[in-house]
């Protein structure tokens, strides 16, 4: 389980900087698109953490 683990926070992390590359890209072409990679790159971190700190809360519920 560990492993699984381990293996998708690494893709995880190489999708966070993915986006980060394709908002730099869209900046620098003066794309359409900029405005929502920027809102993807800035938006899914927070949901990331929302979801981690929800689930959290649940564990510790779950456990007492």
């Amino acid at each position: 389980m560990k492993k699984i683990k381990r293996i998708l926070a690494l893709l995880l992390v190489i999708f966070l900087i993915a986006i980060v590359f394709v908002t730099l890209y869209c900046a620098v072409t003066g794309s359409p698109y900029f405005m929502a990679s920027l809102f993807v790159m800035l938006g899914l971190p927070l949901l990331i953490y929302a979801y981690m700190f929800i689930y959290r809360i649940v564990k510790d519920k779950d456990e007492k």
